[in-house]
């Protein structure tokens, strides 16, 4: 194996060795509280090796994240049927409902926010009412829907997902008419 194989491997390695750690002191923790030095040491790594890979916690989750997002996401993007593309956005939360119970508990919705909205914009774009709608008035249109969206997941999420599947799922239809 050469060299560069195996600083690759190892590399990678670390990542993940990080990433388990970090979502493990999130179980108890919020993101605000954690220091690098005890991520580090969960994950049996130096310091100089979370910073060869990370700027920060942050980044960590969004490299973590990012990915699994984007994949569902243009999953959905490629439907062509517009009641699959709702009943696909269901499923994406509630296939990552313990990831985001973790993150409301860890203080770090925000940063699934960002990600989500980055991938739903796709999914808006297509759906915006008024077609002669450009620049500033669709990307606030988009942010809006987005935003709303994201809220009555974790709000449903918040309050132990109390309501239906299908309630929370006619609820965000009645947006998408």
């Amino acid at each position: 194996m050469a060299a560069t194989d195996h600083a690759q491997i190892i590399k990678k390695d670390t990542k993940e060795w990080i990433t388990i750690a970090l979502l493990e002191l999130l179980r108890t923790n919020r993101i605000s509280e954690l220091k690098i030095s005890e991520l580090v040491r969960k994950a049996g790594v130096s310091r100089m090796a979370f910073y060869r890979n990370y700027e920060s916690l942050e980044q960590v989750l969004v490299e973590y994240y990012e990915p699994k997002f984007a994949d569902i996401f243009n999953k959905i993007a490629n439907k062509k049927n517009h009641e699959q593309k709702i009943t696909d956005l269901t499923n994406f939360f509630l296939t990552f409902s313990d990831d985001f119970r973790l993150a409301i508990e860890s203080d770090y919705t925000g940063l699934h926010y960002q990600i989500f909205k980055t991938h739903i914009t796709q999914f808006y774009d297509e759906l915006t009412p008024f077609p002669d709608w450009t620049g500033a008035k669709r990307n606030y249109w988009i942010h809006f829907m987005s935003a709303g969206v994201f809220e009555i997941w974790m709000m449903w999420i918040k309050n132990g997902q109390q309501e239906t599947l299908e309630e929370i799922s006619a609820l965000i239809r009645l947006f998408h008419k």
